[in-house]
């Protein structure tokens, strides 16, 4: 047990619990960074977790349809926000944030940057990806390096690499835009939410809420904003995160 995780987890919910959590799936969900498999372990604390009232928000750069695949057959919350904030399903409402296509963007920067195009932009309604070269994953300097060139020439977008893909969205869309959206409508306090992250793409979610976490092995950025980082390393963080939380919560009610 992490006791120094405990007490910060502990004195940010101040004897409460969540109001709500947003949680990221590449790298948070995943058994490690760069995989696809779903910890399913963690999938069953998640929903342990809504038994309890609390929702379960997915949050993630993926495509609108992937999102809403994984978030049915895996029985979470029917509350989720894709493609990096720039579509959000709340219930049966849908919420399309962004209002361009930026699939002339992505022939150009294609070209330019000697990137390939995901077959996964078939299915994508804004945000765009992009897969980089090898040198490109391996060094992180690298890949900050790329974002900064893509976006001085197109300042109207972000360029941002998650250590999956790069993606590009509006500059008005993200993550963080989307969570307080849904705050609103479903009257949530986000003082009293958790998010969990682990790219640069999670760095804005992680400060828009009071309990911003980032897992063990997430990128620096994200765990200099975060309020909580985590011990081990993708779904092994987080499941210690929502454990730590089930027995917290368990315990008030005692």
């Amino acid at each position: 047990m992490n006791n120094d995780v405990e007490k910060k987890l502990l004195e940010s919910l101040k004897g409460g619990r969540p109001s709500a959590i947003f949680i990221d799936i590449d790298g948070v969900m995943t058994i490690e960074r760069g995989s696809y498999v779903i910890d399913l372990e963690l999938i069953e604390l998640l929903r342990k977790v809504m038994e309890y009232n609390i929702p379960v928000c997915l949050v993630s750069g993926n495509a609108y349809p992937t999102v809403l695949t994984l978030q049915r057959y895996l029985g979470l919350s029917p509350i989720f926000i894709a493609e990096n904030g720039c579509v959000i399903q709340l219930y049966k409402e849908f919420i399309k944030i962004c209002r361009e296509n930026l699939d002339p963007l992505v022939d150009e920067i294609e070209k330019e940057f000697h990137l390939r195009r995901s077959t996964s932009n078939l299915y994508r309604l804004c945000d765009r990806a992009f897969h980089v070269p090898d040198d490109v994953k391996s060094n992180p300097s690298k890949a900050r390096e790329l974002e900064k060139n893509i976006m001085e020439k197109y300042p109207g977008i972000y360029a941002l690499y998650t250590g999956y893909v790069l993606h590009i969205y509006p500059r008005y869309c993200s993550k963080s835009n989307a969570i307080r959206i849904v705050a609103e409508k479903m009257g949530l306090d986000l003082e009293k939410a958790i998010a969990i992250g682990d790219s640069v793409t999670d760095v804005d979610m992680i400060k828009a809420v009071g309990i911003g976490v980032a897992v063990g092995d997430a990128d620096e950025e994200a765990k200099r904003d975060a309020k909580i980082v985590l011990p081990f390393k993708a779904s092994q963080s987080t499941k210690y995160l929502i454990s730590t939380l089930l027995k917290h919560i368990s315990q008030t009610r005692e």
